[in-house]
């Protein structure tokens, strides 16, 4: 049967598009694969099955790159277009299967592109709610200088269970503290949450360390029913004298603080404590310490302690100590105590972190 002259021969994308209507599938971007005669550009013969003529580029550098066709795929994740794939061919005709390669790819880029922008989401939000549970910054108190760090364990995605803090009390008095949770996650920063503000609350009140963490625990056990819920903590409070800073701390099965003494040696508070959110009696006792001008106190986290070696040895306190005492530097400020702590770990674990590390360092002035 002969057409009728001077009807127009129907367009191969109209076609397209009520075949993919009648199959109820979104339409797809159309695909050419031939040059345009007259202008010598294969962008003028792109067309999408809604929109018709996307454009054409009759003057563009496809002429002269000896383009013969091209194919234009959408970049699509969960309903959602947020670029094209264009694939340009130079030397061969654009069949099916060339075809079904860029809707491969296309679907491929668009999932590993959402799934980078989901990691990258994740840990900006692990940050943010990392950041809420350590202090925006370190206070100055009076006669002593602070520093202090926070790792986080792998690549930074759930939230860690590790915390420090220092805040004033009454009477010219300094609360310290380091603590450590069991696990990670929203649950992990819950309880972070529980204890940093609980522990502030009860030190404004109280005047006794022992109280404060008796409360605390109380506030862990009220919290943790039908689960469990372990906590580890150092807990201080500071107070001058006329020659030196006395110290009360109180420590609740956390990693024993360490004292360097100015002619470099190191001492361990080993006071007994059990850990916090495991009875209704946390047996907190408090140990008193005094720092002259040059001592430093420094406090960890587990994950300081427990770092491994590529062959799986704990990197332990005695290494700990030793990196301390090793510096031959006079009257080494917090900072240089900080710095030499973190740079023996890193050598040590190869720069694996596996669990969360945090380290506060108080030197007396």
């Amino acid at each position: 049967m002969r057409r009728p002259r001077g009807r127009a021969r129907p367009d191969p994308a109209d076609r397209r598009r009520r075949r993919h209507q009648r199959r109820g599938r979104s339409p797809r971007l159309a695909r050419t694969e031939h040059r345009d005669r007259q202008r010598g550009c294969p962008c003028s013969g792109l067309r999408h099955p809604r929109t018709g003529r996307v454009g054409s580029c009759p003057d563009g550098p496809s002429a002269h790159l000896g383009v013969s066709g091209f194919v234009c795929v959408p970049l699509a994740t969960h309903g959602r277009t947020f670029g094209v794939l264009t694939l340009l061919a130079t030397d061969r005709p654009l069949d099916g299967h060339v075809v079904a390669l860029a809707e491969e790819l296309a679907r491929r880029a668009a999932s590993s592109a959402d799934n980078a922008r989901q990691f990258t989401d994740r840990a900006r939000l692990a940050r943010d709610l990392q950041a809420g549970l350590l202090p925006p910054e370190l206070p100055e108190v009076p006669g002593a200088t602070l520093a202090a760090s926070y790792h986080p364990a792998g690549e930074g995605l759930d939230v860690g269970g590790d915390f420090y803090d220092v805040f004033p009390l009454s009477d010219d008095r300094w609360a310290l503290m380091i603590g450590d949770v069991c696990g990670r996650g929203a649950r992990a920063a819950t309880t972070t949450g529980i204890v940093r503000h609980s522990a502030r609350a009860a030190a404004r009140l109280l005047d006794d360390p022992a109280a404060v963490v008796t409360t605390i625990n109380a506030a862990l056990t009220d919290q943790a029913v039908g689960e469990e819920c372990f906590f580890s903590l150092v807990y201080g409070e500071l107070r001058h004298t006329a020659c030196h800073l006395a110290l009360n701390l109180i420590r609740a099965g956390h990693v024993p603080p360490l004292v360097r003494r100015a002619d470099g040696t190191v001492e361990e508070i080993a006071q007994p404590g059990l850990l916090l959110g495991i009875g209704p009696d946390p047996d907190a006792s408090p140990c008193g310490v005094d720092l002259y001008p040059a001592d430093s106190l420094i406090l960890v986290t587990d994950g300081i302690t427990e770092a491994r070696s590529t062959s799986g040895e704990l990197f332990g306190e005695d290494r700990l100590a030793d990196a301390l005492g090793a510096l031959r530097t006079s009257s080494p400020t917090a900072g240089v105590l900080l710095e030499s702590i973190s740079t023996a770990v890193a050598a040590f674990a190869a720069d694996a972190t596996h669990d969360d590390q945090a380290v506060l360092v108080l030197t007396a002035t």
